[in-house]
C-alpha cells in the first residue's frame, strides 16, 4: 500500500499499484476510496494480498463501523480482495452493485441478499447529504461494471477506466509528463478493454459526449492516481482508441527479463 492521498475534504484514496511494472509499460495502480458522507461510502475494497495493509490505511481514515456503503464498480480480485474483511469491521455498510455483480461474487462466496442494495446505471443512490449517480463507463472490462458520480465534490468514480500505466506511483496524476501520461493512458485503456477495436467510433462518441456533458472535475480511476482537469485531453484520447494499434502485452522472454532483474536484487526496468 502506498500512503493515502486526501483528495479534498471528503475523499480520500487508498492507493496502491502492482508491485513489477509491466516491461515496455510502466506500473499499474490500485486504487480504493473513501467518501465521507453523511453516510460514508467505501468504494472498492484493493487487493486480497494486501490484506492487513489495506485494513490499516482504511483505519486510519475512518473508523470501519461507521461506513454504510461499500460500492463495488465490479467484481474484479482487485476491487472486491478484503470485501469480506471490511464486511466483518462495517456491520451496517450494504454492498451497492447491480444483479450481475451478485451472480458473479456469488462463485466465490456466498452473499445474502439482506447485505445488498442494487443500483443500475441511471439510477441514483441518497447518501444523506448528496446524492450518488450510478455511472457505466464508456470503457468496461466486466458487466457488473458501474461506476459513480458525486455532483457534491464534482468526482467521478470511473472503475478500470480512465486508468493508466505511468513510469513510477504517483499521487496526482499532474505529477507525470503530459506526453507519458497520456501514452500510458492510451495504452491501458485499450489493453484493458481490447473489444475498443471493434466498436463504431461514433457509437463511442455519443458515450463519450455522455461523460463530456457530465463535466467532472476530478476523474476518480481505480487505476490511476486523482486527475483533476484532464477529462478534455482524455476523452480525445479514448475518441482515437478504435482505430489505434492494438496493445501487445510483454512475451515470456521479457517477462523472464524482468524476473532474472528482481531475482538479481535489481530493479527491474520497464524497457522491451
Amino acid at each position: 500500500m502506498d500512503k493515502p492521498v486526501q483528495v479534498n475534504s471528503d475523499i480520500t484514496v487508498l492507493p496502491s499499484h502492482l508491485p513489477l511494472p509491466i516491461p515496455g509499460h510502466g506500473y499499474v495502480g490500485i486504487n480504493a476510496f473513501v467518501l465521507k458522507s453523511q453516510q460514508p461510502v467505501l468504494v472498492d475494497t484493493g487487493m486480497g494480498i494486501e490484506a492487513d495493509e489495506y485494513m490499516s490505511a482504511l483505519e486510519s481514515i475512518i473508523d470501519p463501523s461507521e461506513i454504510q456503503w461499500i460500492w463495488i464498480t465490479h467484481d474484479d480480485a482487485d476491487h472486491i480482495g478484503n470485501l469480506e474483511a471490511v464486511l466483518a469491521r462495517a456491520p451496517k455498510a450494504k454492498i451497492i452493485t447491480n444483479i450481475i455483480g451478485v451472480a458473479r461474487m456469488e462463485t466465490s462466496w456466498h452473499i445474502n441478499l439482506d447485505m445488498v442494495h442494487l443500483v443500475n446505471p441511471g439510477e441514483t443512490l441518497d447518501v444523506g447529504d448528496r446524492m450518488l449517480h450510478a455511472v457505466r463507463p464508456p470503457l468496461f472490462d466486466s458487466p457488473a461494471t458501474m461506476g459513480l458520480y458525486d455532483p457534491k465534490s464534482d468526482a467521478f468514480f470511473s472503475s478500470d477506466c480512465f486508468g493508466a500505466f505511468v513510469p513510477e506511483p504517483v499521487p496526482n496524476a499532474q505529477d507525470v509528463a503530459s506526453d507519458a501520461l497520456l501514452e500510458g493512458f492510451g495504452m491501458f485503456n485499450k489493453g484493458n478493454h481490447p473489444w475498443v477495436h471493434l466498436a463504431d467510433e461514433k457509437k463511442l462518441g455519443s458515450v463519450l459526449n455522455v461523460v463530456k456533458e457530465m463535466n467532472p472535475q476530478t476523474i476518480l480511476s481505480a487505476h490511476l492516481a486523482p486527475a483533476t482537469g484532464m477529462l478534455d485531453q482524455f476523452l480525445k484520447t479514448m475518441a482515437q482508441l478504435p482505430s489505434a494499434d492494438p496493445f501487445v502485452g510483454p512475451n515470456q522472454v521479457e517477462i523472464e527479463q524482468i524476473m532474472a532483474q528482481v531475482n538479481a536484487g535489481q530493479v527491474p526496468t520497464v524497457e522491451a
